[in-house]
């Protein structure tokens, strides 16, 4: 070989090594570590509460053992559901500068300083199972007008779209309970041949809806089914002690109304539907993508869980007696969820299969 052949390739084989070591300098730069993860819960002090924090530590757990986060911390604030506490709290975990912030908060607004304070630090900031006007948080969130919806259409469809119903409603005056009967209103004036004969104030409880039932049924004509927001366990035993038949009714789906509801309880074609416990899942890896650079809309909308009669044997199944039932994310099923909002089709997005325990 020549000189000056000799001279060129040493060139050639120099400028593809200083282009390759650039190209991996480019990408190591472009890729970011796995992010620790912390997060902060208001109150531990119900079941929905216990659930989340159980599906969450589930997948947090699989999901450092996948490499897809590199820690992750839970803190629960003490006492009764208190921004104070939980402000408290949060000024703690940020002396812990975690990658991330996932927040399931006591309030909408009083949070808000220290929310801030995370964002200043660069830390994504991601609320679930409420709002935040705060413009630097993200929200992961169930729909009060979907659980609505699906309830309520189940109720109806269940009676043939005829017959004597009972609406129960929730918290009146809070913003769930608006958007809930807002919905349930419109489907009920789609559907004339549906009559409701009576309303009570049940709170989302199933023992005030017994309390509230008992001392209206007496008064009223045969009832097809109770419209409302997962009090059905209680609506059916205020039945049963009257002496009635038990209507078609919107259970909650914990493992105890769900037992309930499979030993022969409720009319057929009841349902259960309630906000999911997963979201905190929903938030964790809605939170990695956002940290990862992705495209995210600042409110990405989750489905609640719903129970059908046919897939009632499933979840007693996968639902502990003390637990409620929830959907079991993975990073691939938030991945579609968020497409589809994106997309603006989360009314048909596919719901995630059964969890198998």
């Amino acid at each position: 070989m020549g000189i000056g052949k000799f001279k060129c390739l040493a060139v050639i084989v120099a400028l593809t090594a200083m282009f390759a070591s650039t190209s991996s300098d480019t990408i190591a730069k472009e890729m970011k570590d796995a992010p620790s993860v912390a997060l902060s819960n208001a109150f531990l002090g119900n079941a929905w509460r216990r659930s989340m924090i159980t599906a969450f530590e589930e997948a947090a757990a699989k999901a450092e053992k996948d490499g897809i986060i590199s820690s992750w911390k839970v803190s629960n604030a003490p006492g009764e559901n208190s921004a104070t506490e939980q402000i408290a709290q949060l000024k703690a975990l940020l002396l812990e500068k975690p990658d991330i912030l996932l927040v399931n908060p006591a309030s909408a607004t009083t949070l808000n300083p220290t929310l801030q304070k995370a964002c200043d630090m660069g830390i994504v900031v991601v609320v679930f199972d409420s709002a935040t006007d705060l413009e630097c948080a993200y929200i992961v969130t169930n729909s009060f007008g979907d659980w609505a919806r699906l309830s309520t259409q189940a109720v109806i469809d269940a009676i043939g779209g005829k017959g004597n119903v009972i609406v129960a409603r929730g918290v009146q005056g809070s913003p769930p309970e608006i958007e809930m009967s807002a919905v349930q209103k419109k489907l009920l004036a789609a559907n004339p041949d549906v009559k409701v004969v009576g309303e009570i104030v049940s709170f989302c409880d199933s023992a005030k809806a017994q309390e509230a039932l008992l001392s209206t049924i007496a008064s009223l004509p045969k009832v097809d089914g109770v419209i409302g927001c997962g009090e059905g366990l209680g609506a059916v035993q205020a039945f049963q002690t009257a002496g009635r038949d038990a209507p078609v009714v919107a259970f909650a789906p914990s493992g105890r109304a769900l037992k309930f509801w499979g030993e022969g309880n409720g009319a057929p074609g009841s349902v259960a539907v309630m906000s999911d416990p997963g979201q905190g899942v929903a938030a964790l890896f809605t939170a990695v993508n956002i940290y990862q650079g992705k495209k995210i809309p600042r409110v990405t909308i989750f489905p609640p869980v719903v129970v059908s009669d046919d897939e009632r044997d499933k979840w007693i199944a996968a639902v502990g007696d003390d637990e409620i039932a929830s959907w079991q994310w993975t990073k691939e099923l938030v991945d579609a969820q968020i497409q589809a909002n994106i997309d603006g089709k989360v009314a048909d997005a596919a719901l995630p299969p059964v969890p198998v325990r």
